[in-house]
């Protein structure tokens, strides 16, 4: 996704003059900004709710999650932690 936007950002700023290409290029960063925060929301959400009804149920230690903030934050972690 990331590979696409920024193509499309390149694309548009070294294309021709062409207004159509221009939009076009915009167009596609647009949408993938919004994939993007469809994404995050849906995997905050869906995320909290298996955080919660799941894991705090088989694991001891695990507390309920307050906020869809802290799975957000997780998610980020774990990506950070992956190669």
């Amino acid at each position: 996704m990331f590979g696409s936007a920024s193509r499309a950002v390149v694309e548009s700023m070294t294309s021709s003059m062409d207004p159509s290409v221009r939009r076009d290029a915009y167009a596609e960063v647009a949408a993938a900004i919004l994939a993007l925060l469809i994404s995050i929301t849906i995997i905050a959400f869906a995320g909290q709710w298996l955080w919660n009804n799941v894991v705090v149920e088989l694991f001891a230690f695990a507390k309920p999650s307050r906020s869809i903030w802290m799975l957000i934050g997780l998610k980020f972690f774990v990506l950070l932690l992956a190669p």
